[in-house]
C-alpha cells in the first residue's frame, strides 16, 4: 500500500481537502496519481474500474485556460464531480504530465487519508484533450476566480453533449495494487475519545448498513474543530434510553443538535435513478427535522440536561447556550434546495431555532475550512441568514484564499 510504502509522501498529498494530484517517487519511471474523495465518489470508480476527466474550457478577462473535472458515473446523465483547478505550478505541470503518459498508479484515498483503493491504470487521452492540455495557457488564480471556474465548470458539464463525452479522458483500472476489501479497524485513543466511544472505528468502503459508519465519519469531521470531549455520540434519554440525536455537541457556547441520514455504499443505491435519489435526498432531510425536533423538545423539558453514556449519567446545565441543529445526508441536489428548504423553514416556524441540512461532501468542506469553532458558526449563520434573505437555503463554496490558509500560504 502506497501509505506504508511512503507515509512521509503520502502525508503531503493528503494535506489537500479533496481531489487529483500526482506524487513523484524518487527513482520510479512510473507516475502516481493521488484521488482523495469521500468513498460516495470512491464506490463508482470501483464498480465503473475507473473515472474520467473533462478537460473544461474556462474564459478569463486575460484569455482562455483549461481545468479538470473529474467524474465518477454513479448515475450517466447526473454523475458526482470533483474540480480541479490547474495554475503555473510545478504541482500542475506533474499532474498533466502524468495524464498524458499512458500508464499510471492511482492510490484512492477517502475523506479521512485512509487508503480504499489501488490500481495500475491506462490514460486514454482524446486528441482534443492531448492538444489542449499541451497547449495550456494558464489564467489568474485568484480566489474570485477559482470559484467563478468552478461555477463555470458545472454549467458547461450540465450542458454537455456527447462530443464532449468522447473528447473526455478516461482513466482505466486495469490491475488492483491492494485488496478491493480492505476493512479498517482504528484503535488509536486521539481518534476514540469523543464521549460514548467505543474504543475503535470500524470503517469499509462498501456499507450495506450504513447509520454507525457514517455516524463516525461524521464524528471524525467535527474533531477537526471541536474538542472531542465536547462530542459524545448518540446520547440517550434518561427515562426510557431512546437515543436524543446521532451526534450531540456541546461547547462553552452552544450546543449543536446533529441528525444524519445515510443510504447503503453500495452497487444496488448506485443504480437507482436519479429522480429516485432525489426523493430519498428530500425524504431524509424531511425525516431528520423531525427527529431534531424531538431532540430539541427533550433539551427543553429536561434542565439540566441528562444524557446516559453507556451506563453512566452526565448531566450538563446548558444555561444560555444557543441551541443549534444540523442535518447531514448523503448528497443534496441543487434543483432540489427548495424541497429542502421548506422542511426546514417549516423547522424554524415549530421550533424557532436555527436547522440547515449540510450534505456529506458539505460538512467536510465545513470542517476542513472552518478551522474552529467560532469559523464554523460564522459559516453555519452565513448560510441561515442568507436562505431567510433569499427564501432559499444557498449553498456556500470555499475557495482559493480557503485552501491556502489550511495549507499555511501567506502569499
Amino acid at each position: 500500500m502506497f501509505s506504508i510504502e511512503h507515509p512521509s509522501l503520502c502525508k503531503a498529498a493528503l494535506q489537500f481537502p479533496s481531489g487529483l494530484h500526482c506524487v513523484r517517487v524518487p527513482g520510479e519511471s512510473t507516475s502516481r496519481i493521488i484521488l482523495k474523495a469521500p468513498v460516495g465518489y470512491l464506490l463508482p470508480a470501483k464498480v465503473n474500474k475507473g473515472f474520467r476527466i473533462y478537460v473544461v474550457p474556462i474564459n478569463f478577462p486575460s484569455g482562455a485556460s483549461v481545468g479538470l473535472l473529474c467524474a465518477f458515473f454513479d448515475d450517466e446523465e447526473e454523475p458526482l464531480t470533483i474540480w480541479r483547478p490547474l495554475d503555473n505550478t510545478g504541482q500542475s505541470a506533474d499532474l498533466i504530465h502524468a495524464i498524458l503518459r499512458p500508464d499510471v498508479l492511482v492510490h484512492l484515498f477517502d475523506d479521512h487519508n485512509r487508503e480504499r483503493l489501488g490500481y495500475r491504470a491506462e490514460i486514454i487521452v482524446p486528441l482534443l484533450a492531448k492538444v489542449q492540455l499541451e497547449h495550456i495557457k494558464y489564467g489568474p488564480q485568484t480566489h474570485e476566480t477559482e470559484h467563478l471556474s468552478h461555477q463555470h465548470s458545472k454549467i458547461w458539464f450540465g450542458l454537455r453533449n456527447s462530443e464532449n463525452d468522447a473528447n473526455s479522458i478516461r482513466v482505466e483500472f486495469k490491475e488492483s495494487l491492494v485488496p478491493e476489501d480492505i476493512v479498517t479497524i482504528d484503535f488509536r485513543e486521539e481518534v476514540n475519545n469523543f464521549n460514548n466511544g467505543q474504543g475503535f472505528i470500524f470503517s469499509t468502503l462498501e456499507r450495506p448498513e450504513p447509520g454507525s459508519y457514517q455516524e463516525s465519519d461524521i464524528i471524525g469531521q467535527l474533531r477537526r474543530i471541536f474538542p472531542p470531549e465536547q462530542i459524545y455520540h448518540a446520547p440517550k434519554r434518561h427515562y426510557d434510553l431512546e437515543e436524543i440525536a446521532d451526534i450531540v455537541v456541546i461547547t462553552d457556547l452552544t450546543c449543536l443538535i446533529v441528525q444524519a441520514k445515510d443510504s447503503p455504499n453500495t452497487k444496488a443505491t448506485l443504480d437507482r435513478t436519479i429522480s429516485r435519489k432525489k426523493r430519498v435526498s428530500i425524504n431524509m432531510v424531511k425525516e431528520a427535522t423531525k427527529q431534531a425536533s424531538g431532540a430539541i423538545n427533550y433539551l427543553r423539558r429536561t434542565r439540566p440536561l441528562r444524557m446516559i453514556l453507556n451506563d453512566r449519567e452526565v448531566t450538563i446545565d446548558l444555561g444560555n447556550r444557543s441551541v443549534l441543529s444540523l442535518v447531514v445526508v448523503r448528497e443534496l441536489f441543487l434543483d432540489t434546495y427548495g424541497e429542502y428548504s421548506k422542511e426546514l423553514f417549516a423547522f424554524l416556524d415549530k421550533e424557532d431555532l436555527p436547522c440547515i441540512a449540510l450534505d456529506y461532501e458539505e460538512l467536510h468542506q465545513y470542517t476542513t475550512f472552518c478551522g474552529d469553532e467560532h469559523g464554523f458558526l460564522h459559516a453555519y449563520f452565513q448560510l441561515f441568514n442568507n436562505a431567510r434573505n433569499l427564501g432559499e437555503f444557498p449553498r456556500l463554496r470555499f475557495g482559493l484564499d480557503d485552501a491556502k490558509r489550511l495549507l499555511g500560504d501567506t502569499n
